[in-house]
């Protein structure tokens, strides 16, 4: 049952483009460039609404692939993988926070709500980080499953240089904030998705202790 239910990680990662991409058609002069993911929730944004109810979707879908593959994985795979998996559901179960504290638009007054956006977003790098760096390395040498094992260490290096830089642009004010947020962001989604995939196309029953 765990394994069907790792479909929801695929539905997760295809309604958050959903979310950015009807967002930024919906908003009139948005631009996706320039401007962070997190403007099409905030506090006053343009169809925040429909936005936010589809990004609660994609909290619930995310969190339900998280339990569901850390319940599956405890059926075949190394523990660190499966503690990467756990951190994963954390990160997932903090993300749903988001949508009770939306983000303050540039140059609004600064609410309370904004405040604890920022918390959040300092909560969540570090698991964002962790989380694929740990099922890569505890599935690189993992049978039939290094490719994803190498590819999981792959995103979490992606994750760690644009999730820096993404801090310096956002810091400095810079322009193309938003394209390396996405570069960041788009990363993340985009193993998921895999990951998903290639767990619930996976087939594997026995334990294993290391």
């Amino acid at each position: 049952m765990w394994k069907k239910l790792t479909v929801f990680g695929m539905i997760g990662a295809l309604a958050y483009l959903l979310h950015v991409v009807l967002g930024g058609a919906l908003w009139n002069g948005y631009n996706h460039l320039m401007q962070p993911i997190s403007d099409l929730t905030a506090s006053g944004a343009p169809d925040y609404s429909l936005i936010s109810a589809i990004t609660w979707a994609y909290g619930i879908c995310v969190i339900l692939f998280g339990l569901s593959a850390f319940l599956y994985m405890r059926t075949f795979a190394p523990k660190r993988a499966q503690a990467g998996m756990l951190i994963f559901l954390i990160m997932q179960v903090v993300s749903i926070l988001y949508g009770f504290f939306p983000e303050d638009l540039a140059g609004a007054a600064p609410t309370a709500a904004g405040a604890m956006h920022i918390v959040i977003t300092a909560l969540i790098v570090p698991l964002t980080i962790l989380a694929p760096f740990l099922i890569g390395f505890g599935f690189r040498k993992f049978e039939g499953m290094e490719g994803i094992g190498r590819y999981s260490i792959l995103t979490g290096i992606i994750i760690l240089v644009f999730g820096s830089l993404s801090a310096v642009f956002f810091a400095n004010m810079w322009p193309y904030f938003g394209l390396i947020e996405r570069i960041n962001i788009g990363a993340l989604q985009l193993w998921t998705f895999i990951l998903s995939y290639r767990l619930f196309k996976e087939h594997r029953v026995q334990i294993c202790e290391y």
